[in-house]
């Protein structure tokens, strides 16, 4: 079995007895048998070759998202192309040794009935291979709940304080903080149905805990619900706008069937689509005309409130201001539209209405002087 790495001209190959040396963060490429591979970086020597997955620790698979559709990728990719990447295990024992990365690896390698699995076997402490795997934020994408859930390793299993996990990762104080404050603020039950991809962590942050911290009650009956259905995350934000304005006991069925009322939401602005394209621009004309008339009429109760004896011209001055303003607008309007009525013949000056800003020109239809 050959593997690869990338390279970088200007940079050699050092042989010492039969071994390949090559440094950790390097970027090299060059084919050679797996037995043969080492790695070195400045801390010693890391070798990378293929171990029985039996010999394996999974110590911090509760800190990882299962992902079931991934594994489904890597397997399919596995059984095409073989393993390219190696995962990352810590010696414990000769023969035993810790996943630090590489879970869903693993997964993978085990539904394609693969007893061994190609590893870099790390030396040293455990919490300083956990910390440079966290450092490594370009080698991978974290899920923001993995990362809240390594930092609590470091923070409760290693005794490490918040500064010290801070300089060791590469990050402020604040950034650590804040995760292992999001960590605390999920429910275990919520953290398992994350761990099993029922639950994405966005919806869990940005939804369910919200809506805990309110009313705790729902947020538990949301967790439970949602881990039955499936639904996207556009639908889950759809979901938090309505639930926001939504009385007490509309609330308490959003929380308790989300997914009807999801369909019910979608069924009712489907009816509203087919409404609108069946009345067409001339509908939604009239209902725009009639919600300008409704605001006419609250504008006109207002008059007497606005406009009184005393009032100072600059207060004044800014109501007629804006009121000159949208009366231009109407105006502009009755102009377009006496522009194009009259049957369809623009040069027809005559027209079936009478101005919508004024009176009658007739004479007779004037008041007695």
């Amino acid at each position: 079995m050959l593997t690869s790495l990338s390279f970088v001209p200007g940079h050699g190959l050092t042989r010492l007895g039969g071994a390949i040396f090559v440094e950790v963060r390097g970027k090299w490429s060059i084919n050679f048998p797996v037995e043969s591979e080492r790695v070195m970086d400045p801390g010693g020597l890391r070798e990378v070759k293929e171990i029985e997955i039996a010999q394996l620790q999974l110590r911090y698979a509760h800190t990882r998202i299962e992902w079931p559709q991934r594994v489904l990728a890597l397997a399919s990719s596995i059984e095409c192309f073989g393993q390219i990447l190696p995962v990352i295990v810590l010696r414990e024992e000769p023969h035993c040794f810790v996943l630090l990365d590489g879970y869903l690896r693993v997964k993978a390698l085990k539904r394609c009935l693969r007893d061994m699995v190609l590893a870099e076997i790390w030396e040293g402490k455990e919490e300083e291979a956990l910390a440079e795997i966290l450092a490594r934020a370009n080698s991978r994408k974290w899920d923001l709940l993995e990362e809240a859930a390594l930092l609590k390793e470091l923070h409760d299993r290693h005794h490490l304080s918040q500064s010290r996990i801070a300089s060791m990762v590469g990050r402020k104080q604040s950034w650590v903080s804040g995760r292992l404050a999001l960590h605390s603020a999920l429910s275990e039950e919520l953290l398992e149905s994350i761990r099993k991809g029922s639950i994405s962590t966005w919806v869990a942050t940005r939804v369910i805990v919200p809506i805990a911290r309110a009313i705790p009650e729902h947020g538990k009956a949301l967790s439970e619900n949602l881990s039955k259905a499936s639904l996207s995350t556009r639908e889950l934000a759809q979901f938090f706008r309505h639930y926001q304005k939504a009385n007490r006991k509309q609330r308490e069925n959003m929380v308790g069937e989300p997914l009807l009322f999801l369909k019910a939401l979608r069924a009712k602005e489907e009816t509203a689509e087919a409404k609108a394209l069946k009345e067409g621009p001339e509908g939604k004309w009239l209902r725009d005309l009639k919600v300008i008339a409704h605001m006419l009429q609250g504008l006109i109760k207002e008059v007497p409130t606005l406009f009184y004896c005393g009032q100072s011209n600059l207060d004044r001055r800014i109501l007629m201001t804006a009121f000159g303003e949208s009366k231009e607008q109407w105006m502009k309007l009755e102009n377009q539209i006496r522009r194009y009525d009259g049957h369809d013949y623009p040069g027809n000056e005559a027209n079936h209405f009478e101005p919508l800003s004024g009176g009658s020109s007739n004479s007779a239809d004037q008041p007695n002087p």
